[in-house]
């Protein structure tokens, strides 16, 4: 995969509520494998290049910035893409496709629409181990892109910003399906930040995340901690409260950094928190990573994961 963007994304200081806030613009590395997403895909597709694979094969929903990011990347590596899509009832009715679906469409991604009950399955699902296993020369990437090697592309980022500002006392990410998080402790411990690294939940139901996130860690990274909040993920994908949307709105005409809907307004939201909380003062240093995902927009989408 080509490297869109060779320099640093950049660091950008902003005043949150009295405290300095260093925000690190991952949204600004690429228009479609935006953030968190090039990172997490960078040793994926360099795993599946050595393994002279023909086809990334991936999940996700109809309005997933993975689903989209992995077809835009099988594309500029030269490799087919197949997306394996949460709602059969799409397969017939491609006027209801969102702007995601008919983008990866036009990249060239095959879509294969399954149930719900089959879409948590996953490759345990005979329908879909069939047709992956009918592939062959295939690489799998999981739902949202975490695994082992997302989190040696993502630890990559800590020492990019160990050159570009002084050690923070907390980063602040969203979390979906973990690895991000994963990626910054296994690098906070690489270069050994005494930070504190905070998760925010984005979707309910996540009091498992710890135990996700733990099976990429070593046992020193685990020993070094982090958190994962779970109190402001609003409902799930893409709810959110009024007190959100008006905070998100407010940020970006005050600061001019977009927030999208799901991931990311929920971060900031959770920093401006501990901040009223006074569990961040001004005598601390937080750094808060905008993980991208502007490529799915502000709309109303029941999922971008």
């Amino acid at each position: 995969m080509r490297q869109h963007q060779q320099q640093p994304t950049p660091c950008q200081s902003i005043d949150l509520l009295g405290v300095s806030v260093v925000v690190k613009r991952d949204d600004l590395n690429h228009p479609v494998i935006q953030g968190n997403k090039l990172r997490k895909l960078k040793y994926n597709i360099k795993a599946a290049q050595s393994a002279q694979a023909q086809t990334l094969i991936t999940f996700g929903g109809a309005y997933s910035n993975h689903l989209l990011a992995t077809a835009f990347a099988a594309k500029q590596a030269g490799l087919k893409a197949l997306g394996f899509v949460r709602g059969d009832e799409l397969a017939e009715t491609t006027s209801k496709w969102s702007s995601t679906l008919n983008h990866c469409h036009q990249l060239g991604m095959q879509l294969e629409f399954v149930s719900r009950s089959d879409y948590r399955l996953k490759q345990a699902a005979p329908a879909i181990a069939e047709t992956i296993n009918s592939l062959s020369e295939s690489y799998v990437i999981p739902e949202g892109g975490s695994n082992q090697l997302a989190v040696k592309g993502v630890a990559e980022m800590v020492t990019e910003l160990a050159a570009q500002t002084p050690e923070p006392t907390h980063i602040i990410c969203p979390v979906g399906t973990g690895g991000t998080v994963a990626g910054l402790v296994q690098g906070v411990v690489q270069n050994n930040w005494q930070c504190q690294v905070i998760g925010v939940a984005v979707l309910k139901g996540l009091q498992e995340m710890e135990n996700t996130i733990n099976q990429w860690l070593g046992s020193n990274e685990i020993d070094h901690g982090y958190q994962v909040l779970h109190e402001f993920s609003g409902g799930g994908y893409a709810k959110n409260s009024q007190e959100l949307i008006g905070f998100s709105l407010g940020f970006e005409q005050i600061t001019g950094i977009p927030l999208d809907k799901v991931y990311n307004s929920k971060s900031f939201y959770a920093l401006a928190q501990l901040i009223k909380n006074q569990q961040i003062t001004s005598e601390d240093r937080p750094l808060i990573i905008h993980t991208g995902g502007l490529q799915g927009g502000t709309n109303q989408a029941k999922d971008l994961r």
